[in-house]
């Protein structure tokens, strides 16, 4: 009982966030998730790769670099999000394959269970690089350390180093000192 006095908010939003992956996979099947899972994988894979590529046209249009950035990462994501999205329903419908409706629906489950983790593990990577490392929402988090993996491995996914640094976990701006233990100057020893 210890064990779910010690959950916290976060917690709860990322087993809801991984839970709906996990029972959205399982319902729509494993055809379907597979073209939304590369397009999810593959758009923030080319986000992140080809992104500077673009910066330098957002830049005509505004000057603030983090910004510009984030125009850029967001339109290269969902311009590839769509593609992505595209091909897999047109490749549906080329191959008309139809495997078995359990199989399909527990490959399905399985494949919304590793796109739940995918998308945790970029909101924990999203939050670490935006909150302090001191921040008590993540420093007592019971799923922190689990995404924060998550995060590392979709860390070394990103080829920029402009990109890389922007997504580098904060470091707390004071760090918490030991306190040395206090021993009592009338205490015989």
């Amino acid at each position: 009982m210890d064990f779910l006095g010690n959950i916290t908010s976060f917690d709860v939003i990322v087993g809801l966030i991984f839970f709906f992956f996990l029972i959205r996979g399982g319902w729509i099947g494993f055809m379907r998730q597979l073209a939304a899972f590369l397009a999810l994988v593959g758009s923030y894979w080319v986000a992140g790769r080809y992104t500077s590529e673009i910066e330098p046209y957002v830049s005509r249009v505004m000057d603030n670099p983090k910004l510009i950035f984030l125009v850029s990462f967001s339109l290269l994501f969902l311009v590839m999000a769509m593609l992505f999205i595209l091909g897999g329903k047109v490749l549906r419908r080329v191959m008309e394959i139809s495997l078995l409706g359990w199989f399909d629906r527990f490959l399905g489950l399985l494949l919304g269970g590793v796109k739940g983790m995918v998308v945790v593990s970029l909101m924990y990577m999203i939050l670490a690089s935006s909150l302090s490392g001191s921040n008590e929402l993540l420093r007592k988090s019971l799923t922190s350390p689990y995404l924060a993996r998550g995060a590392n491995i979709l860390y070394g996914l990103l080829n920029d180093p402009q990109v890389r640094a922007l997504f580098l976990p904060k470091e707390p701006a004071i760090k918490a000192e030991p306190v040395p233990e206090h021993r009592d100057q009338y205490q015989e020893e």
